[in-house]
């Protein structure tokens, strides 16, 4: 960014660690999202994307992990920020090695600065926004912030990512209306229902949200993945 007011706040991280993270193998498929997501969008920058998913465990902060670190490698020159959303189970800060917070928690209801929250990760134009430390007790989140917070960002950064909480936990403060991201729902191949994945997708309708795709994750390939990828 090159506005002073959102000066980034770097903090330490270990040299490697991005190509030690689950699913570092599978990173071009990741990057095979961002075009059909810039085609959905009908631009080629300045959009936010968020993933969830219909219950724990689908893999989701992985997978918008992986998608983040794919976009910022891949030599578009944008700048991409990572938003961890899940803020009844974060783990976006102990997976790029910085501060658990300040994050969205404060940002959204202390009233900290976006340029004082945000932090560089290893990746020059990857940065973390993360979930926060919430409250004891109180999982409110401002969300009339939250949503100015991601619009904030959408304007200075390519590329926005967003971890989401899986629809069954019953947080929807970070879900966002179509108008504003676009929603990819995760699913774990050979494990979901087809009726929870409905049940999530109707859920989502309901908050406005436009789910423009799922990604199959943890599939296990019976033939080889090149294969796969010429169906």
């Amino acid at each position: 960014m090159n506005d002073p007011e959102y000066d980034i706040l770097s903090a330490p991280t270990r040299v490697g660690r991005l190509e030690d993270l689950p699913g570092a193998a599978q990173r071009d498929e990741f990057l095979r999202l961002l075009p059909k997501l810039r085609d959905i969008a009908n631009r080629d920058r300045n959009f936010a994307v968020a993933f969830a998913s219909s219950i724990p465990g689908e893999g989701t902060t992985t997978v918008a992990a992986q998608f983040a670190i794919a976009a910022a490698q891949s030599g578009a020159n944008d700048r991409v920020a990572l938003v961890d959303g899940h803020l009844d189970n974060p783990a976006l800060h102990e997976l790029l090695g910085v501060d658990a917070n300040p994050g969205v928690f404060e940002v959204c209801n202390e009233g900290v600065p976006i340029r004082q929250a945000i932090q560089g990760t290893e990746l020059e134009n990857l940065d973390l926004l993360s979930a926060g430390q919430v409250s004891s007790g109180s999982g409110y989140l401002n969300t009339l912030r939250f949503r100015e917070v991601i619009a904030e960002l959408s304007r200075e950064y390519g590329l926005v990512v967003i971890d989401c909480p899986p629809l069954a936990s019953g947080h929807g403060s970070t879900h966002l209306p179509e108008e504003e991201a676009m929603t990819v729902l995760v699913v774990e191949a050979s494990s979901t229902n087809r009726e929870v994945i409905e049940g999530a997708r109707h859920e989502l309708r309901l908050m406005g949200a436009r789910t423009v795709g799922v990604v199959l994750n943890k599939r296990r390939f019976f033939v080889p993945s090149f294969v796969y990828r010429r169906l």
